[in-house]
Formats: structure tokens, sequence, C-alpha cells
């Protein structure tokens, strides 16, 4: 997690990085948009969604504090909407001051190399997982990489207080929502999970088992 007083650091190095405040539901920058800055999340959800030539919405990531989204490309077309989900408090730099703080800062460089490392890390477990893993198996991992980033604690383990649809789920799981639908109702006769409407209460250990 980030401090104040390396925001502070890296702005008398780059004047131009600020950061900015967004309201629930907000989009930070949409599908299509020629992206100027790299943005980094300080407090807050930040969901990454792309629609389809069919106009379906698929949601692609969900992001924590810390996470890098955006890019370090200038003059890229973004192939995703990223939208708050809660209210937010990014940081953000543009492209032709990106370098300056790359060169003059070796604290920012680790930031960054290990938030872009982690993000490659996440797209190749979530392609390897699609590839080789039943749907429940798939779900599974999902809510335990859900669960160790946004979950606060609950007497049964985790409670996923995040504003996330079955069909959100569905999608990081990369299966329908009716699949997904069955495959959280087994899950919950067995004892793993629990859910209402806007949580989801996660079994740790009953997890781990599953």
């Amino acid at each position: 997690m980030l401090s104040d007083g390396e925001i502070t650091r890296w702005r008398l190095i780059t004047p131009s990085l600020g950061t900015l405040d967004f309201r629930d539901r907000a989009v930070v920058y949409g599908q299509g948009d020629r992206l100027a800055s790299l943005f980094w999340l300080l407090k807050g959800i930040v969901k990454l969604s792309h629609i389809t030539e069919g106009g379906i919405q698929l949601t692609t990531d969900v992001m924590g504090p810390g996470s890098v989204f955006g890019s370090t490309l200038a003059a890229h077309i973004s192939e995703h909407t990223a939208t708050a989900l809660g209210e937010i408090h990014v940081a953000k730099v543009p492209h032709e001051d990106l370098n300056s703080l790359v060169c003059e800062s070796p604290e920012f460089v680790a930031f960054l190399c290990a938030e872009l490392e982690s993000w490659q890390k996440r797209t190749e477990r979530k392609l390897i997982t699609v590839l080789t893993k039943k749907v429940e198996t798939r779900l599974v991992e999902t809510l335990r990489e859900l669960a160790q980033v946004f979950g606060t604690p609950c007497p049964h383990g985790y409670a996923l207080e995040i504003p996330l649809t079955q069909q959100d789920i569905a999608d990081l799981v990369f299966v329908s929502r009716p699949a997904v639908t069955k495959a959280m109702n087994a899950l919950r006769r067995r004892g793993v999970l629990d859910y209402r409407r806007e949580l989801i209460c996660v079994n740790n250990i009953a997890l781990k088992s599953a």
C-alpha cells in the first residue's frame, strides 16, 4: 500500500503527478478512449470491463489498492472501461512525464515493476485455469483470490462486501451465468459459502478443502 509520503516525494520529481477522487460507478476512462496517463489505485475498488462487438459487457478484472491500470504507452487506445466500485482515490501521471519519474525514482520503478508482474502472473493464472480446470474449481479459485484481496474477517472466514453480481463473477470465471449460479448453489449446500444480495460470506476452511 502506497503512503502519502511516497506520493509527495514522487510529486517533487514530477509535479504533474496528481490525485483524483471518483464517486461510486464513475468511469475513470472508457473503452475506445485514447489513454494519456498511467493510473494507480490508492483507495477503493476498480472494475475493468469490455464490451464485445455484440454489445455484451464482460467483467475482465477487479483491482484493489496499489493496482496499476491505464497504460505506460503514449497514444494507446483502451480495450476496456475502468469503473469505480464505491468511492475511489487514484493517482495518475501523464505519459510525457512518466520517463522522468522512472529515471529519478528507483522506488517508483520497483513499485511499477512489482505491480505489472503481479498483473501478468494473475493473467497467466486465469488463462491456465480456464484451459485446464472445471467450472467449480475455477469458481473456488476466483473466490479465494477475491477473498484474499477484498475480504474482511467474519466468523466463518471472509466477507466479500463488494458489489459484484453473479454475472460479474461468471465473467471472471469465464463461464455463463447459469453455470456459475449452479456452482455457487452447490458450494452453498456444502457450507463453503453463503450469500445475500451484495455480500458473499466465504468459509475459509471449507474453501481450502474444496
